[in-house]
């Protein structure tokens, strides 16, 4: 994350992480490991998830400069993860509000393709096609409206899929849209995708 923030331009990926609480949720994961009590699949596997979405003890800004509300409770699809033994390492950078196809973001910074720095990564789930282009990642959760995880899947050469409506569960996503809009996964192949989907 950090040496991604350093290139010129920085890279604008991730908008907030918890090191400490990254690092504590990593230790627990390799305990499991040790002791051959793996929760699933996903354990000790890193998550990336948009800002859209509600993370424990993170503020979901919507990629917004003047929301800023703590959440005190995760997202559903987050929670899933959690409960996998998942390490939810990071907030993902969104186009404002969602409601754009750049993943251009005034106030966190314009989110970069990892494979063409100076081109756009698509949006609006920006961030989590960018974090799994750049290997932060295997996969991150977006939301999709119009394209929103489609177009950032294409344009930084990984897979999206906008969820079958009320397969997975908003609780926790911002109500942006609620008729059209569906929590998904982006991944690095098919496979992921689809286990992610799972």
């Amino acid at each position: 994350i950090q040496k991604a923030e350093e290139r010129m331009p920085p890279m604008a990926i991730v908008i907030s992480y918890d090191e400490k609480e990254l690092l504590r949720a990593a230790q627990a994961s390799t305990e499991r490991y040790a002791a051959r009590t793996v929760l699933s699949l996903w354990d000790g596997v890193p998550i990336g998830v948009k800002d859209e979405l509600s993370v424990t003890g993170t503020p979901r800004t919507v990629g917004l400069s003047y929301i800023r509300s703590l959440c005190s409770k995760d997202a559903s699809v987050v929670a899933a993860f959690r409960r996998q033994g998942a390490l939810i390492f990071a907030k993902l950078n969104m186009h404002e509000i969602g409601m754009g196809v750049t993943g251009n973001n005034s106030f966190h910074g314009i989110c970069r393709n990892p494979y063409a720095p100076t081109h756009h990564t698509g949006g609006s789930s920006s961030g989590s096609a960018a974090a799994v282009a750049s290997g932060l990642c295997p996969v991150a959760i977006g939301a999709d409206g119009g394209g929103s995880v489609r177009i950032p899947a294409g344009f930084c050469g990984t897979v999206g899929l906008k969820a079958t409506y009320g397969r997975v569960s908003e609780q926790g996503a911002a109500p942006l849209c609620w008729s059209v809009a569906h929590v998904g996964p982006l991944a690095t192949c098919a496979l992921d995708c689809a286990l992610a989907y799972q």
